[in-house]
């Protein structure tokens, strides 16, 4: 095979482990685990992180075997069967498929079509996302049992075998010949890129090969992973100082070398009693040390300030302002509060009920006034015209009523409540306020000892303060309740607060560090501290010097692994393959996509195929080839009907490049087309059917028919099947195909199987049970008498299915005589005389025909039929 050699010359200088791949996929068709495995030795060996040995592939031997390859074999589906707890479809019902030609699927919504498709997707080749197959919704006790469905199938040398799809899982691939086109596929095809459905299997080798060079770096960056798990931090050895241990260590990497760390870490006795030294005369320095003096004073004035801060929270409340914004709340509320009991007196005195003017009555009145407006389509409420009628009562309004209406308006639309409202609202904030002013100083302790201790008294005064405090407060809180007029509240007075001597505590600290700050030992003590540290530093590293070793040797593996990771990367890969794609499929595929959307009658838009790689994989996609199409999406410039004929087109073209001729499956192809599109699509399949087997699974009789028709033209084959359901099972194989979809020939078949049932049923049945057999029978006899109008006498020159007149049918109907029309009118009449939907009278009916006359009137159609054929 040309693509194999040229893959096999192209891998000599390869990376050993692409070799040793390339070698056992093209022996084997697949990489074990146990091959994934050995690979990552390989390719560790190379550089000397595997104590592994290997050979040499034997590169011309591989050539000898790839000269006396095989071609893949075909794969066709035999049966669906033994599937259980799969949707709602009957536990081991069978669907079995022609071996050639087509086969025909019908099934309405819910019979379980759409339950044996899902099944195949997950067994064989499909784009898009797989179906998600459901227990079965009928049985209780469905989630705790195995979803299971077997697929039998058979290859080319007559050789059989079962796939077994158990829980979403497959036991085999080999079903992935057969590839499976549906709606979910057309979409994939326009919206999206993929891999090569079908392509030689030299390019198959070269996919595998980026997956298992993806394989091997997902293991070597497994291990990468578990050794940055085990990195030693050596960061906690390094400081921020500059020292030599820290400098070392900042430079470590894979080339460091044992004797540059022991240098680094000769910690000694000497060592150990200059640090102790060291440490001594550092203290003594550092006791005398005015940083560290000014230090200790700011933090002291950080906590004296963070507690003046809470004082001070505690003190506004008690501010002139705050008490004068305390008056003035009251005394706006009691303003308020007058004005509007005024004005309430005004506008409800002398009512008949209380609480007029309240709430209640508030959210009653803006009810009506929504009602009355809503109603009249205006916004003149209340209405006081000679003729105005209560909103709520609907009764006339007097003089009276008027004049409290408008009365109540007037005290609605007054701003006298709101500003009620208002002062209400800010007083009872002002009392809230009051009432839960915090004194707890439970968090602050420390700091009040600490000052304590300076300043003597101070906790004293605090309690003497805070007591205060909470007398002045409550006061407050008694003025509001008693809601009485008020000329001033009183500020408490203090002659010393805690802020006070808090005060002069930072202010002593501030002048203490002005004078520290002009002193400095800085000079003495800073080369003895970098001394100190660089021992201190020594010694720490001595402690963890087999640690660091191990990091090191650890870095050294990581760089190895990275080097390993370098020689997974598939872009050569990906090059070599576009140029094998380019060399022996592009064009093809090319070509062929432009001849299958000639096939389909494609004219409208220009579309083209192109190709791309992208990790050892060929990718195709389509766009528009056209200059004003630049930068448009296909899927939004597309009807349904285009949109699914580049689908097809693309789908068939990819199977033209496949080297076995396996199955393929149709999953309502034409679903929603109009008749012009099913038409050609129908003729496609047909014809495809001569060099695979086909089977289309469909709802749309129409399309089924089309299907047939093609076939009978001497396309190829047909084997049409129907699915039928009961009520909780579905998916059941009826035992005829669909009637609408049979010919005469085949209706003549079914109505003599028929007549057998009606002979039985009149030898050992009642005379009713007779009867109401023999009614659907002339129905389906009257059918039979039309379809032989359309199908042979006007030799389907006009079809009710179709949309065309076909004129050429009609150089066979010159042979129509007064004959014809009578045979046909008179068993048409009497059809319709004893078949179910016309309420005769049962005098008229004096009895039906028994299963002798029913023989003698299926022996007339035939008869007819007969002669028919013989005059064309």
């Amino acid at each position: 095979m040309p693509i194999l050699k040229d893959i096999i010359e192209w891998v000599e200088d390869k990376p050993k482990f692409w070799q040793y791949a390339v070698n056992r996929i093209i022996r084997n068709k697949n990489l074990t685990e146990a091959d994934i495995i050995e690979l990552v030795e390989i390719c560790k060996a190379d550089y000397e992180i595997s104590d592994s040995e290997f050979e040499d592939v034997d590169i011309e031997a591989l050539k000898e075997i790839v000269d006396s390859s095989e071609l893949e074999q075909s794969v066709k589906l035999v049966k669906i069967n033994e599937n259980k707890n799969i949707n709602a479809l009957k536990d081991d019902s069978e669907l079995t498929f022609a071996e050639t030609g087509v086969t025909g699927i019908y099934g309405d919504n819910g019979s379980g079509k759409s339950s044996y498709v899902s099944i195949l997707k997950n067994t064989c080749n499909t784009r898009g996302d797989l179906p998600t197959i459901n227990h079965n919704l009928f049985d209780p006790d469905s989630e705790s049992k195995v979803q299971i469905a077997k697929v039998g199938y058979e290859k080319e040398d007559g050789s059989t075998g079962t796939v077994i799809l158990e829980d979403g899982e497959i036991d085999s691939s080999v079903l992935m010949a057969i590839d499976v086109f549906d709606t979910s596929s057309a979409n994939h095809y326009i919206e999206g890129e993929d891999e090569i459905a079908f392509i030689p299997s030299g390019l198959v080798v070269l996919e595998k090969l980026a997956q298992a060079c993806n394989s091997v770096d997902e293991k070597i960056d497994e291990e990468k992973s578990r050794l940055g798990a085990t990195a030693f931090d050596y960061s906690f050895l390094m400081d921020d100082f500059g020292t030599e241990v820290s400098k070392f260590l900042e430079g470590i990497n894979e080339h460091t070398k044992e004797e540059e760390l022991e240098s680094h870490s000769n910690h000694t006795e000497e060592s150990e009693e200059k640090i102790k030294k060291l440490s001594e005369k550092i203290s003594k320095l550092k006791a005398t040390d005015p940083a560290k003096e000014i230090k200790e004073n700011n933090q002291k004035v950080k906590r004296f300030k963070t507690l003046k801060s809470r004082y001070q929270a505690v003190d506004t409340a008690f501010s002139e302002k705050s008490l004068n914004s305390v008056r003035d709340y009251i005394n706006e509320f009691i303003i308020a509060s007058n004005a509007s009991k005024t004005a309430s007196q005004k506008a409800f005195s002398n009512l008949p009920i209380e609480d007029v003017g309240g709430d209640s009555w508030n959210r009653l009145w803006e009810s009506a006034r929504r009602f009355y407006n809503q109603v009249n389509d205006d916004d003149e409420f209340p209405n006081t015209d000679d003729d105005a009628t209560c909103p709520l009562c609907l009764q006339e309004l007097g003089d009276e009523a008027k004049k409290r209406f408008l009365n109540f308006e007037e005290f609605v639309k007054a701003d006298l409540q709101e500003q009620l409202e208002k002062s209400t609202e800010k007083l009872q904030k002002a009392k809230e306020y009051y009432e839960n002013l915090d004194f707890d100083f439970s968090q602050y302790p420390p700091t009040i000892e600490e000052i304590e201790d300076i300043s003597e008294g101070f906790e004293d005064l605090q309690n003497s303060y805070h007591a205060t405090l909470e007398t002045e407060r409550d006061k407050v809180v008694n003025l509001i309740g008693a809601l009485k007029n008020i000329e001033t509240i009183p500020k408490v007075e203090f002659e010393h607060t805690p802020v006070d001597i808090i005060d002069i505590l930072i202010a002593d600290f501030e002048k203490s560090n002005e004078r520290l700050s002009k002193v400095s030992i800085e000079k003495e003590l800073s080369p003895l501290e970098k001394e100190h540290r660089n021992l201190l530093a020594i010694k720490e590293l001595y402690k963890h010097q087999q640690k660091v070793i191990g990091e090191i040797a650890r870095k050294k593996r990581v760089v190895s692994l990275d080097s390993c990771l370098s020689q997974c990367n598939t872009r050569n890969v990906t090059l070599f393959s576009n140029s094998l794609a380019e060399k022996y499929v592009t064009n093809t595929l090319k070509d062929n996509f432009k001849d299958e959307l000639k096939h389909l009658g494609f004219k409208n838009i220009e579309v083209a195929a192109g190709m791309r790689g992208q990790r050892g994989k060929q990718y195709h996609y389509l766009q528009l080839d056209t200059s004003y199409g630049k930068g448009l999406s296909l899927k939004d410039i597309l009807s349904e009907g285009e949109h699914r004929c580049i689908s097809l087109a693309t789908f068939l073209s990819e199977l033209s490049l496949s080297e076995h001729k396996s199955a393929v499956i149709f999953d309502d192809p034409v679903s929603s087309l109009d008749h012009k599109w099913r038409s050609k699509i129908a003729k496609r399949i047909v014809q495809e059917a001569l060099e695979r087997q086909v089977i289309v699974f469909t709802h749309d009789i129409t399309f089924l028919m089309m299907l047939q028709e093609e076939s009978e033209k001497g396309a190829g084959p047909i084997e049409v099947k129907s699915l039928t359901r009961k009520k909780t099972e579905t998916g059941i194989p009826a035992e005829n195909p669909p009637w609408d979809a049979l010919n005469v020939k085949r209706r003549i078949g079914t109505l003599n199987n028929y007549h057998q049932k009606l002979d039985k049923i009149e030898r050992t049945e009642t005379e009713e049970m007779y009867r109401n057999n023999v009614k659907p029978f002339y129905g389906k006899l009257r059918e039979t008498w039309e379809r032989l109008v359309e199908e042979i006498l006007l030799n389907m020159s006009v079809q009710r299915f179709g949309r065309e007149i076909q004129t050429q049918r009609l150089k066979k109907v010159i042979d129509i005589t007064k004959e014809d029309y009578d045979i046909i009118d008179v068993n048409m009449k009497k059809c319709s005389t004893f078949f179910d939907g016309h309420d005769s009278a049962g005098a008229l009916i004096e009895s039906y025909p028994d299963a002798e006359e029913v023989k003698a009137d299926i022996e007339i159609l035939e008869n007819y039929v007969i002669d028919l054929r013989k005059r064309r």
